[in-house]
């Protein structure tokens, strides 16, 4: 997230360089401690109203309406939002910190290298689904029903979702 923010590397940086000593770093770390209290406060807040409002009607409704096509009860089927991820931040060779590594795409699952207007499109939101509608992802063969809840499963939410809204699926063990 772009708010997140460490204070002591902050105050530390901003002394100027001649005045960065243990003991002054200390001190500011020190003085800035009802700073990081508010900070971490603002966090929780913030963690709380996303998790609020990542439910919304239309994550209820789509909820419901993959439970009652299957006769389901105790919300087998349900939705979440997926974490947020970091952007890759690259250094100079000057800079000594860790630098990222550029894979081919063929070699490894690193940093890929896209042209102007390429992207991977992240996804919006994950649906997922227990292993006793569907057993398999990868091929209607290793199904144990030939796809035939995956499909459905799939109609319901290109219906029913949001204009511009990417999901994907992923299985999980009901017990």
């Amino acid at each position: 997230m772009w708010y997140q923010i460490d204070f002591v590397k902050l105050c530390t940086q901003l002394l100027p360089p001649i005045l960065r000593s243990r003991f002054l770093v200390a001190l500011l770390s020190v003085m800035i401690v009802p700073l990081r209290h508010i900070y971490n406060e603002f966090r929780a807040l913030k963690d709380t109203v996303d998790s609020r409002l990542n439910i919304t009607g239309n994550v209820m409704y789509l909820e419901k309406a993959l439970n009652e096509a299957f006769y389901l009860v105790d919300r087998q089927i349900y939705i979440e939002t997926p974490e947020e991820r970091e952007t890759p931040t690259f250094y100079f060779a000057t800079e000594k910190s860790n630098g990222n590594t550029f894979w081919l795409q063929s070699e490894g699952d690193g940093f890929i290298l896209t042209r102007k207007g390429e992207s991977k499109v992240p996804v919006n939101f994950i649906v997922k689904v227990p292993t006793f509608l569907c057993t398999s992802l990868e091929t209607r063969d290793a199904d144990k029903y030939g796809w035939r809840f995956l499909v459905m499963i799939k109609n319901i939410l290109n219906i029913y979702k949001p204009a511009g809204r990417t999901f994907s699926i992923e299985l999980y063990d009901y017990e």
